[in-house]
């Protein structure tokens, strides 16, 4: 997995940008379907921070990349939600919906601390650092 500083910028967005936008949306598609696949679709997506952290020298870089992310993936939930046009969700949503954001932000940051953590374990000692 290429580090952060190693990509391309039009990689950087798709990884930090278009990835949560678009599964976040189709996860707020499943929310107005299918409480299993929504809650797998989550779980998925949340998880998927392990891997935004291990892409950062930083631990504060990991932590930043997942507020973003997780904001992303919250507010796109939401929308996709929204434009699914179901009546009701198939999971409890916090109220005001919004609030939705909690269970996906505060998770990312130890998801990503994690990512970032292991990718560091795992990188041999340089000489110089």
């Amino acid at each position: 997995m290429p580090e952060w500083e190693e990509m391309t910028g039009t990689r950087r967005v798709v990884e930090a940008v278009v990835l949560p936008v678009g599964w976040g949306f189709l996860c707020g598609l499943a929310l107005g379907v299918s409480a299993p696949l929504y809650l797998a679709g989550t779980v998925a997506g949340i998880l998927g921070g392990i891997g935004g952290g291990a892409q950062h020298r930083e631990a504060s870089q990991a932590l930043l990349r997942g507020l973003v992310g997780g904001t992303l993936f919250g507010l796109s939930i939401l929308l996709g939600f929204e434009a699914g046009g179901a009546e009701e969700a198939e999971v409890h949503l916090p109220d005001p919906a919004i609030l939705l954001l909690l269970l996906t932000v505060l998770p990312a940051f130890p998801l990503h601390w994690l990512g970032w953590r292991l990718r560091r374990r795992a990188r041999p000692a340089t000489p110089n650092g």
